[in-house]
């Protein structure tokens, strides 16, 4: 697959360096000096070095589970690594060695780091291209966009010809949300530069745009040359879903499959699609003549129970039945059919008990029936089985979770936060653990304590999408850190690209950055994926307003009000303001 290729280092250390900040650093041996060799001879001696400890980094990760211990190795590993290429740089410098020891810092948490190393090799290589996009996108994560332009664009005004840094430079903007500056860079391509990738590229950056009719005709461009082009008819059947083109999306999904009846994503894309168009028999059909993975058709089952066909999702699940012996997972979602799809809790209660308790599913089970009660508003017995879940499973940070959130529905907030730090002090390293206790901090009117809870949210888990975007777009709302407010929202978007509200944050940064053009185009995506939500409509509104658009504007502050915005006053002003 092509799509959101990115220059990045080895995975297996970014994986383990991304919890440095919480560790306790391990002092690794000093490295040895190398042997009286010819300088030639000491260049190889050293890079050695450097190729082991990479190779023992990927064994670690490999083979050995993550926590504070393996932290600790992985950080001798690095350190010796660096050691060891700055001995090589000395005595044999070139600009992949500092593109190979920016990538040992090539996470998160250390990318300032990596910046340094690539501004320390541009200096002293300016005209090497790769140290010169590596340190673009290195600036880029760090959400300085003008300065990562002033980089490319030094580089191409001195190789104006160089066509492939334009595309590789578009790659990494598409890859982090700035679709209108990778359009920007691939425009100065000569039309014979525009080759199926960079055509492609040009495509993404268009759909990220909102502006699908153009990704389309693009895409059509792109499979004149190559009809069997996998990742333009799967970008192209996504245009057709956003223009709510069901039926041609349809059509491209089944052109996909009859290339490949493998795909297991694209068949089940292909039966969501029927459901939309109200053919459940046919995309019925789909599922039984696709694979009989127990995943798969699990998932088949979800999708017909979300579309709002649980006689369908009833009959997967039959499917799985026939596999052998059932397991919880089918009880499971069977209960979910009766609830969700039929709206019987009590059923889906019934259903649970075929679940044991010395099951691995049990605790799944129990979680469910926790919200089944709730459901049923019977509060005393989901807050009995929570705490039941607390005492049997202490380190499942769901059952903290469950207990506290009952809690604090019942407007008991002291005891919900003692629910949560308990939970805390007993599952230190769960990311939503710290995630919901900031909620429950912002619930109870601690702003200052809840953003700290974000923040180490973070440090658990950089991928966790909704404390990033929580912590991005509060530093946005906040007019503050707006570069680092601008990482943070990309970086929940790469892991939920079509999240409206998401996307509504990331307009909202561009917004407190005066990149209206930007803003604008956000937030209308935004919008047109959540409609009903008072408070995009309001910052539709300011954004509009700021751009002179002042029709837009007072028609999006009237929507804000008739979809009931917390503060109908402040709306009503900005009317008559306008």
């Amino acid at each position: 697959m092509r799509i959101a290729v990115r220059l990045l280092g080895p995975a297996a250390l970014a994986a383990l360096l991304l919890l440095s900040g919480c560790a306790g650093h391990r002092t690794p041996q000093p490295m040895a000096q190398g042997p009286a060799l010819s300088p030639e001879g000491r260049v190889q001696y050293y890079y050695l070095i450097y190729q082991d400890q990479i190779l023992r980094l990927q064994r670690l990760t490999r083979t050995q589970p993550l926590n504070q211990e393996t932290l600790a190795q992985a950080l001798g590993f690095q350190k010796t690594a660096v050691e060891a290429l700055n001995k090589v740089i000395e005595l044999s410098p070139a600009p992949e060695l500092y593109v190979d020891k920016a990538n040992l810092f090539w996470n998160n948490d250390q990318i300032g780091t990596a910046r340094g190393i690539l501004e320390e090799g541009v200096q002293r290589f300016p005209d090497d291209r790769a140290l010169n996009l590596y340190l673009a996108n290195a600036l880029l994560m760090e959400g300085k966009t003008d300065r990562a332009a002033q980089v490319f664009d030094s580089y191409v005004e001195r190789f104006p010809k160089d066509d492939q840094a334009r595309v590789q430079y578009a790659l990494v903007l598409v890859d982090l949300h700035e679709y209108a500056r990778a359009l920007d860079a691939l425009k100065a391509l000569p039309p014979k530069s525009l080759d199926a990738e960079a055509r492609f590229l040009q495509a993404q950056a268009q759909s990220g745009l909102g502006q699908h009719r153009q990704a389309l005709r693009t895409l059509r461009g792109v499979l004149a040359a190559d009809p069997e082009d996998i990742d333009a008819l799967g970008l192209m059947a996504y245009q057709y879903e956003m223009l709510k083109d069901y039926a041609a999306a349809e059509k491209t999904y089944a052109r996909l499959l009859a290339i490949d009846e493998s795909r297991d994503e694209v068949r089940l894309r292909l039966a969501t699609l029927n459901l939309k168009l109200n053919r459940p028999d046919r995309a019925l059909a789909l599922i039984r003549d696709g694979s009989r993975e127990r995943g798969v058709l699990l998932e088949a089952a979800e999708v017909f129970l979300r579309e709002g066909f649980p006689a369908q999702a009833s009959a997967v699940l039959e499917l799985l039945a026939e596999n052998g012996p059932v397991s919880a997972e089918f009880y499971l979602y069977q209960a979910m059919i009766a609830f969700e799809g039929r709206g019987d809790a009590e059923k889906a209660l019934k259903v649970l008990e075929n679940i044991q308790e010395t099951d691995p599913g049990y605790p799944q089970a129990l979680q469910f029936r926790i919200q089944l009660l709730a459901a049923l508003k019977r509060h005393n017995e989901a807050l009995e089985a929570a705490a039941e879940g607390v005492r049997r499973y202490p380190g499942l940070a769901r059952f903290y979770i469950l207990e506290a959130g009952l809690l604090a529905e019942s407007k008991e907030l002291p005891k919900a936060r003692e629910i949560m730090e308990q939970g805390l002090t007993r599952v230190p390293g769960d990311a939503d653990l710290h995630y919901r206790y900031g909620l429950l901090l912002r619930e109870m009117g601690d702003e200052t304590g809840a953003l700290s809870a974000m923040e180490q949210a973070i440090a658990k888990n950089p991928e966790h999408a909704e404390a990033l975007n929580y912590l991005g777009y509060t530093l946005a709302d906040e007019s503050r850190e707006l570069d680092r407010a601008l990482v943070l929202v990309q970086s929940a978007l790469r892991q939920d690209p079509e999240n409206g509200f998401m996307i509504d944050s990331l307009a909202w940064v561009y917004f407190r950055m005066g990149r209206l053009d930007e803003a604008w185009t956000q937030i209308r995506r935004a919008v047109s994926l959540v409609p009903d939500d008072p408070e995009l409509w309001n910052h539709y509104g300011d954004i509009a307003k700021a751009m002179g658009k002042t029709n837009e504007a007072r028609q999006a502050y009237t929507k804000a009000l008739k979809k009931k915005h917390k503060d109908p006053e402040l709306i009503q002003g900005k009317l008559r303001g306008l």
